[in-house]
């Protein structure tokens, strides 16, 4: 005997359940084949949802051109649209059908033929299969398909009597798609050729009808052919959620009375009633030709009907869930009517149904309040908001509350109902937008009373054994909850700016660090790029320059293993000077702003960083000020965990970086160097000695000041690097000279750095090759012998040649053809004369299309480069290079140890 059959039929469930959830359906529907007793239980979990999504996985086939084309025709073939037509037919055979739609007789030819007699009940049925499917649906959703039948594979692979009903001149003027707006079908690139567009609309009219079939017809759940009152049911009567298309709801308003189970109801906007500005601008413009065109009313006219169509379809769905209630109160739990994807044909062309929100909210009102969720969440927010004090948050651990921007309804309510957050006493999870200044005060507030209640004692988070003692101290219960619940355990925080607040976030990230400190593992702060900059103050007296000033009031958090902020295009981030001393365990740590491009002396000298013991660090970028102020004596305490470091400045246009002049720069450092000779501590810029030791680093990325300091011996300590990013590109016309002095080690056996593991090496700006060529092939084969990309842009002293002729030299990687691309040489040239590399790119300054691709290539010999430009002086080939770029990577080519004549 098998043994899934001695289980329980609690423990059976819960297996296949878990089958399920793993997308496992082949193996649910194995059972089906084992005996009576599994078949029983896997037919019903198979059928309860027989439509959803992953039992009928769409076919994804986007492809472009004709290669393996009649494999992406099987695919769509035997993909979701053909299971689901498959289902449906074998579903609406099982139902007592009186008159037949036109458009499923099309697609389902047998249903035609069958015919109920109304004397005898008598059904003539083409499934008479023994196996009872109809008890056990409780949940139907046809919409899932429709938006993914656009692809133009799915027209080839569509019956012939489909193709030709939707060619027909009657569906074409009753179905809809001559109402539609030209300037969309343009954009749609349907004007010339509408086929998709009507097979659209026919799928669409085919959901609706087959849903209401399904819904409204008896159905069997016999054998004998013969209905009587035990043999069949109505569907509707023992569905939990389905779905329902707006323009049919009416229909649907007037069976509600079968609907006693119904739990869940999800609207799909399955008509085009709306379309983007730039559609009815055009169209308007359009309007003579439209009118001449096609014998339909104005836009004007069109537009207004829609809207009116949309009201009215919008006041009889809000009827539908209030007529429910009526009749079974608190039955409904949930109503949606999310933004339909049924018109977008394509990622690129956004077309988006939506219901309004004020109609949305007032649905909403009718529903009884959320049952003690255990996530906030974009499906049930606007849920919750209609019932924001009646709901029980005790449960809550997870809030994902991030709006759209065009969402203002919905964020106000937000506002306005923020303090709900201190009834999340669970909370573990916060993902949310900017909920304005002193929105976590309260949180700040419970922390220093329980504090000052436990005499500077350790705090216990939902831990009530200190309850009766504290609790008889303070009675005000809706404002210390935590008294009887502990302080809330937040661990991860990502806090967005919204365009309306857009530094009040910096209050509430503060807020935060501080009232959570002793639980929070993750922290992360963005602000937004686009807003009015003349509302941002610094705090201070107005300054020219916008800053963002983070961490003040913040205290030690010893769980904090990610620092994230990032203010990109906003302002200068500065922080506090303590802040890295908080947080002695982070693992990652990015810190961004773009506003930091160029700087100066004074500038310099104002605030700075104490140093940091960040001993299990593995990444750190700083980007803009928090690099320029950032201790370097940190970087000791990073030895043994740090993989990748990123110190940056913004960058201008072709990778324009900003670095003081030379002058400046020498002034200020022998500035510097006599005030600590006098004993004199005051800020300034910290030098950055380069002499630490990170044996794991394999990521390092350098620009600006950063770069320009950079002392090569550091990469002696640095064995498994990877990649190495230096760029030092100026308008200044700053320089570094690359000579043997650079990969001499001074007291080490061989005396060179080498980096076997380098792959990527990035070196922008004025680099000076000391020694030519020459040096040029030692300095690249000694310091990364396996470098697989090189980008050398606006070096000095460098000739194309001199490039060329260490990619001649390398050790040949095969002697087989390329799969990829014909190697360029001498049929009749023995193959030992040439060596094969990876792809390379040259770039530089001058980058056009291409105009001089074939001549370059001529002059190099016929090797197979890709050209993107380079600069010169149209002198010759000795000239100095000033871009180069060349990227060892995908394709492989032979490269000729020799010029070809």
């Amino acid at each position: 005997m098998d043994h899934l059959s001695t289980l329980i039929p609690e423990c059976l469930d819960l297996i296949i359940t878990h089958l399920l959830l793993d997308n496992r359906q082949a193996d649910v529907a194995a059972l089906l084949q084992v005996n009576k007793t599994l078949a029983a239980t896997a037919i019903r979990h198979l059928y309860a949802d027989p439509f959803q999504y992953p039992f009928h996985p769409r076919a994804e086939s986007y492809y472009y051109g004709n290669e393996g084309e009649e494999a992406d025709l099987g695919k769509v073939k035997n993909g979701s649209l053909g299971s689901i037509d498959g289902l449906a037919r074998m579903l609406l055979g099982r139902c007592v059908l009186g008159s037949v739609p036109k458009v499923v007789a099309v697609v389902f030819p047998e249903l035609a033929a069958v015919a109920v007699s109304q004397d005898t009940n008598t059904l003539v049925s083409p499934n008479n299969n023994p196996l009872d499917y109809m008890t056990h649906i409780r949940h139907l959703n046809l919409c899932i398909p429709i938006a993914y039948t656009w692809q133009h594979e799915v027209l080839h692979t569509a019956p012939p009597a489909t193709l030709d009903y939707i060619q027909q001149e009657k569906f074409r003027r009753t179905c809809g798609a001559e109402d539609m707006l030209l300037s969309y079908r343009r954009r749609l690139e349907m004007v010339g050729d509408p086929l998709p567009l009507y097979h659209q609309f026919f799928r669409v009219q085919l959901m609706r009808e087959v849903n209401w079939m399904l819904v409204s017809c008896p159905c069997m759940v016999g054998s004998t052919g013969v209905v009587d009152d035990g043999d069949w049911v109505l569907l509707g009567e023992q569905l939990k959620s389905l779905v329902i298309p707006v323009s049919d709801v009416e229909r649907y308003l007037e069976v509600v009375c079968q609907f006693k189970s119904l739990e869940h109801v999800r609207f799909c906007l399955d008509e085009m009633l709306e379309y983007l500005e730039e559609d009815i601008e055009a169209a308007l413009e359009e309007e003579d030709e439209i009118n001449i065109e096609r014998d339909v009313e104005d836009v004007p006219g069109v537009l207004k009907r829609n809207k009116f169509r949309k009201e009215q379809a919008m006041e009889v769905l809000f009827k539908f869930v209030q007529e429910h209630g009526r009749l079974f109160p608190g039955q409904l739990k949930t109503v949606t009517c999310p933004e339909s994807e049924i018109w977008q044909p394509w990622g690129w062309i956004s077309l988006p149904q939506k219901c309004p929100d004020e109609v949305q909210f007032r649905i909403l009102q009718l529903l009884p309040p959320l049952r003690r969720p255990s996530v906030l969440c974009e499906e049930n927010w606007m849920q919750f908001l209609a019932h924001p004090r009646a709901t029980d948050l005790g449960a809550v651990q997870k809030i994902d509350a991030y709006f759209e921007s065009g969402n203002s309804e919905a964020y106000e309510r937000l506002i306005e109902n923020r303090g709900f957050l201190q009834r999340c006493r669970r909370l573990r999870t916060l993902s949310m937008g900017s909920l304005g200044k002193g929105a976590y005060r309260w949180a700040v507030e419970e922390k220093k009373a329980y504090l000052e209640n436990n005499s500077g004692g350790s705090i216990n988070y939902n831990d009530k054994r200190q309850e009766s003692s504290l609790w008889q101290k303070d009675k005000i219960e809706d404002r210390h909850l935590y008294l009887r619940h502990g302080l809330v355990p937040l661990e991860i925080a990502y806090i967005s700016g919204s365009e309306e607040l857009p530094l009040e976030i910096t209050d509430e990230i503060n807020d935060i660090a501080y009232a959570f400190s002793e639980t929070l593992t993750t922290l992360n702060l963005s602000i937004p790029n686009s807003f009015d900059k003349s509302i941002l103050n610094n705090g201070d007296e107005p300054t020219s320059m916008w800053t963002i000033r983070i961490g003040r009031g913040w205290v030690d958090l010893p769980n904090l293993r990610d620092l994230y902020i990032d203010a990109r295009v906003v302002a200068r981030l500065v922080l506090d000077p303590e802040l890295l001393v908080h947080c002695p365990n982070l693992v990652s740590l990015s810190l961004y702003d773009d506003a930091t491009i160029d700087y100066s002396l004074e500038e310099a000298i104002r605030n700075e960083w104490f140093p940091a013991l960040l001993s299990k660090c593995d990444s750190m970028t700083l980007q803009g000020w928090t690099a320029l102020t950032f201790h370097p004596e940190t970087l000791s305490s990073m030895r043994e965990k740090l993989v990748v470091l990123s110190m940056r400045t913004a960058c201008g246009t072709d990778d324009l970086c900003f670095i003081l002049p030379p002058p400046l720069a020498a002034e200020q450092e022998q500035e510097q160097e006599q005030k600590q000779e006098q004993g004199r501590h005051e800020s300034g810029w910290y030098r950055w000695t380069w002499d630490w030791e990170l044996p794991w680093l394999t990521k390092l990325d350098l620009n600006s000041k950063f770069a320009y300091e950079f002392q090569f011996q550091f990469l002696a300590s640095c064995p498994l690097l990877e990649s190495l990013h230096l760029n030092i590109h100026t308008n200044l016309a700053h320089t570094r000279d690359l000579d043997r002095s650079i990969l001499s080690i001074s007291g080490a056996k061989k005396g060179m750095i080498v980096l076997p593991k380098l792959r990527n090496l990035e070196m922008l700006g004025g680099w000076t090759v000391v020694g030519g060529n020459e040096f040029l092939e030692e300095f690249l084969s000694t310091l990364c012998p396996n470098l697989e990309k090189l980008v050398a842009k606006h070096w000095n002293g460098v000739t194309l040649s001199g490039f060329l002729s260490i990619l001649r030299k390398k050790d040949p990687l095969s002697q087989k053809a390329s799969p990829s691309m014909t190697p360029q040489h001498d049929e009749h040239q023995d193959s030992n004369d040439y060596n094969k590399v990876r792809e390379m790119e040259l770039a530089g300054r001058g980058m056009r299309g291409g105009d001089d691709e074939s001549e370059l290539i001529t002059n190099l010999g016929g090797l197979g480069l890709v050209y993107m430009g380079w600069e010169s002086d149209d002198e010759d080939e000795g000239d100095v290079l000033r871009g180069v770029e060349f990227s060892f990577e995908y394709r492989k080519f032979y490269v000729l140890k020799s010029p070809q004549n």
